[in-house]
């Protein structure tokens, strides 16, 4: 995509975004957006993903990013956060996050964690326990899934490539809430005066912002990079996408931490909007391992690839 292209769509997504209640997912289709994800499909995730995060969209279209991979279901049941990439289903029990409340008749996906790594199960989600996701964030409207998980099992392989491709967008998802936070901070302290002057002058300032635009910068940066073939070195695009949504963990926190500071006593208030992202990023930091728990799998995963003797995978070129 050229420059104009991604103007184009980027007020077509809002417009989509804008409307409360709106049903995302029609509109989306009614857009072509099928069309332009097939023409691009790193742009496109990129694209969608940031502007639902700087909307603050509880539309479960990470959904439509793993469905195609694992097949056979209506909705995914996702890893409980605090599992890491890991599912916390095991043989016996399923236990899990849904990013909607499904219907009776909807079949759901679920990863489980056995002695063989990752298998998958289907049930419908009428078998199960569907409860509301207490969280920091109410606004995101997840749901918490529990139950036996079925017997027949099938081959998980598929999971690798799916979270990858849920880390990707869910990284530019935070990215999304995070961009939006730093504007908030932004507009709040170039209007905000003191001793004659606005906030943003003042160097501790400017400085703590900045530190926000390069942390920013920086995720999308590596987001960029983690999009590549997965069909050709699944483990090495699993390993990008996980260090890309680490980083834009790691990028949000930075925005929240600065700009809750900058804002005030202002800034912690429900009145002020900045609280909705500050929440939400929080939270999608969570959902398939936090940057903390993907820094960690990361960590153990060079340390064994040396004690091996093997390659550690270049995430970027130079």
């Amino acid at each position: 995509m050229d420059a104009e292209e991604i103007d184009l769509l980027t007020g077509s997504l809002r417009e989509v975004f804008a409307g409360a209640g709106a049903d995302v997912p029609r509109q989306l289709r009614e857009l072509g957006w099928d069309d332009v994800a097939a023409a691009d499909p790193a742009a496109a995730t990129t694209l969608l993903f940031t502007e639902k995060g700087r909307a603050l969209s509880a539309a479960a279209l990470l959904d439509d990013v793993v469905l195609p991979l694992l097949g056979g279901a209506d909705i995914v049941c996702y890893p409980h956060p605090g599992s890491g990439t890991r599912p916390s289903s095991t043989p016996q029990a399923t236990t899990g996050v849904m990013l909607r409340k499904p219907r009776p008749d909807e079949r759901l996906v679920i990863p489980v964690a056995d002695a063989g790594g990752v298998s998958l199960a289907v049930a419908a989600a009428s078998e199960f326990t569907v409860t509301p996701l207490p969280s920091l964030d109410p606004g995101a409207d997840w749901y918490a899934v529990a139950g036996p998980t079925p017997a027949e099992r099938y081959d998980g392989s598929a999971w690798v490539p799916a979270a990858a491709a849920a880390h990707r967008a869910l990284a530019a998802e935070i990215i999304g809430a995070a961009e939006r936070a730093l504007e908030l901070a932004v507009e709040h302290t170039s209007t905000r005066r003191q001793f004659n002057a606005p906030i943003a002058a003042f160097q501790a300032v400017r400085h703590r912002l900045a530190d926000c635009y390069a942390a920013i910068a920086a995720a999308r940066a590596l987001l960029a990079a983690s999009f590549g073939d997965d069909a050709e070195s699944p483990a090495v695009a699993a390993v990008a996408a996980a260090a890309a949504k680490a980083r834009a963990g790691r990028a949000h926190q930075t925005v929240s931490s600065s700009a809750v500071q900058v804002c005030g006593a202002m800034g912690a208030t429900l009145e002020h909007p900045l609280h909705g992202y500050v929440n939400r990023g929080a939270v999608l930091d969570g959902l398939l391992g936090s940057s903390a728990e993907l820094t960690a799998e990361l960590g153990a995963m060079i340390r064994a690839t040396v004690t091996s003797g093997g390659e550690i995978p270049l995430l970027v070129e130079v």
